[in-house]
């Protein structure tokens, strides 16, 4: 069993480190990101509104005993960069922000930015606004200390689970924690892929990269055989797969623990991988309110394709959909059902990813609104019928035409 330090310092260091610096005063800038050296960093905003996401923080360049410059090296390269700190607005290092300027200044690309940055916080408390009316609780936000407990509490989970299965190996992103025992050449384009799929759908959702949506971090435990994840499942989640390739878990504290087993084919373990984890996103962005099953799969299938371009399941899946809406005329029984418990069914999958592909093609913008709007809590035919000035059934006339079939209907 490897389980390494986790990324967040502890408590008691970051709380040390906040109370002796001043993050306006650049003297202290070397004072708070000195127990940062060689480690990730959440991220780096410029007064550009520009981001290096996940960098690795290489140093500090001092003059006269003033911090003129920072050295980072961006995620998935080798060189390092130079910033000038008179350029930083914000630096933030174990969920905490332990550097920030005011925002003024950078030309005309820094007044985009603050304009940007504005806009976001304008749609938050619209956004609150309206849970609020629906009688919907937005997540919490978390503190620093909150998010370590949480990465901390999901280590000792792991603790029996890596006793019952000692191939286990544990290694983390600044998103997830990956307990495998997958070869680690294996496995690390499998973790590419999670982390893309994260930074996908911040941007799909107009959340700027780098700002948490987790609590603590997702955790991936993957399986080789799949013998052994049907025993996990059944041992640590006390559930039955019943042949599925994999489940994700969305408590309603909002932990999301994802667990699978590879397979013989790697382009659908990585499809599934970004599938079933883009669910726990989806359950983790703005509130607990639920995402419809066809919606919610349907994203799951149409990311999966985005960030898993090789894999042809989802292709192959609207194939079979197509087949079957010619021949039925239908999109079968349930499909809208948005009750907690109602689930399409296989042959739907190829038609809920159809849907989300041609509607975020029409108008991704829109989409998001719908999304959004779901997740504040309103009726999702009304969040519907507001974004895209169709009813449902309007849009099962359009989406027919479309593929070829014709008054298509429920």
């Amino acid at each position: 069993m490897r389980i390494p330090v986790s990324l967040s310092l502890p408590i008691a260091v970051v709380a040390a480190t906040l109370a002796a610096a001043a993050p306006t005063e650049p003297v202290d800038v070397a004072e708070a990101l000195e127990p940062w050296v060689d480690r990730v960093i959440d991220l780096v905003e410029l007064r550009t509104g520009g981001r290096f996401v996940r960098p690795t923080l290489a140093g500090v360049t001092e003059r006269a005993g003033k911090v003129t410059a920072i050295r980072i090296i961006p995620e998935g390269t080798r060189g390092v960069k130079s910033l000038r700190i008179s350029g930083v607005v914000k630096i933030i290092a174990g969920r905490e922000t332990v550097y920030e300027s005011e925002a003024d200044g950078g030309g005309a690309a820094g007044a985009r930015a603050r304009l940007a940055r504005e806009r976001y916080q304008q749609r938050l408390r619209e956004s609150q606004q309206r849970m609020e009316a629906h009688g919907v609780s937005p997540w919490p936000e978390l503190s620093a200390e909150e998010h370590a407990r949480e990465v901390e509490a999901l280590e000792r989970f792991l603790v029996p689970v890596v006793a019952a299965f000692p191939k286990l190996e544990l290694t983390q992103t600044h998103e997830f924690l990956v307990a495998t025992d997958i070869p680690p050449e294996q496995m690390a384009p499998y973790v590419r892929s999670l982390d893309a799929m994260h930074d996908f759908l911040c941007r799909l959702y107009d959340i700027p990269v780098g700002e948490p949506v987790w609590k603590g971090k997702c955790l991936v435990v993957a399986f080789l055989d799949e013998a052994d994840f049907t025993a996990f499942e059944g041992r640590f989640m006390n559930t039955q797969p019943q042949g599925a390739h994999g489940l994700c878990h969305q408590r309603s504290d909002g932990r999301v623990i994802m667990a699978c087993y590879r397979g013989n084919d790697p382009a659908a373990f990585a499809h599934m991988l970004v599938h079933e984890t883009s669910h726990g996103f989806n359950h983790r962005w703005l509130s607990p309110a639920r995402i419809p099953s066809w919606l919610n799969e349907g994203l799951a299938e149409w990311v999966g394709t985005q960030v898993v371009p090789g894999s042809g399941q989802v292709r192959r899946k609207e194939l079979t959909a197509a087949g079957y809406m010619r021949q039925t005329g239908r999109i079968g029984d349930g499909f809208f059902d948005d009750r907690p418990q109602a689930h399409i069914q296989p042959v739907q999958y190829g038609i809920a990813s159809g849907l989300v592909r041609f509607l975020v093609s029409r108008d991704r913008r829109r989409f998001t609104e719908f999304v959004r709007a779901v997740k504040e809590g309103a009726d999702v035919d009304e969040a519907f019928k507001t974004s895209f000035n169709a009813t449902l059934d309007e849009l099962l006339q359009i989406y027919g035409r479309a593929v070829g079939v014709p008054n298509l209907s429920r």
